[in-house]
């Protein structure tokens, strides 16, 4: 009996590290902690930069559509600036743990995560040519949260707990007045970031 039971455990565990390795291999384990606390505070930086804007706007009595090129212009920066780090960051957390930042999995990631981003920027459009532009906050938030959720799917499980987060906070966003809108993309593009980034950084280091 002991003879028949041999073969199978190691059939057993043969299955195991199969399976072990194949969850690995779906699942994108290059993140840094550092990257959501860097975004974070350049998330933050933007909303005071927006804030300093639409205040000069309205202390010189200029019209606020006079704001919207340099708010996107702003915002695109800090779009660009956030893609910068995180793939600063991930590269060198990669080349620490012996792995490529860039990969098929990378590329499945981009794909999956581009149409939230591409409805983000229709519905920027849309909402700054009918004169709604600080609604678009809280549209951001849903947009983004559904591209994480997306990632999520190949990722580590914070990283969908992010994505649901930022759609919670999105639609609350939605209901609340105009006026605390910009104090939420703080609260979400900031602090979600840096509650996320170090969260990370404890469990797979910065």
């Amino acid at each position: 009996m002991p003879a028949l039971l041999a073969p199978l455990e190691e059939a057993r565990e043969n299955l195991r590290v199969i399976r072990q390795t194949m969850e690995r291999s779906t699942q994108y384990s290059t993140l840094s902690g550092l990257s959501g606390v860097l975004i974070g505070l350049t998330a933050i930086a933007g909303v005071f930069a927006t804030h300093e804007i639409l205040q000069r706007a309205l202390f010189s009595h200029q019209f606020i559509q006079t704001t919207y090129p340099p708010l996107g212009l702003l915002w695109l920066t800090v779009l660009l600036m956030a893609v910068g780090i995180e793939f600063a960051c991930n590269k060198r957390r990669a080349a620490r743990i012996g792995k490529k930042v860039t990969s098929p999995l990378g590329a499945h990631i981009i794909v999956a995560a581009l149409p939230s981003f591409l409805a983000a920027a229709v519905l920027t459009v849309f909402f700054t040519l009918h004169d709604m532009v600080p609604s678009v906050w809280g549209i951001w938030m849903l947009c983004y949260g559904l591209a994480i959720c997306a990632v999520g799917l190949f990722s580590v499980r914070p990283v969908t707990y992010l994505g649901a987060a930022f759609v919670l906070a999105g639609s609350v966003t939605l209901l609340l007045p105009v006026a605390l809108h910009l104090p939420m993309m703080a609260v979400t593009f900031g602090g979600f970031h840096i509650v996320y980034g170090v969260l990370m950084a404890r469990k797979h280091g910065w």
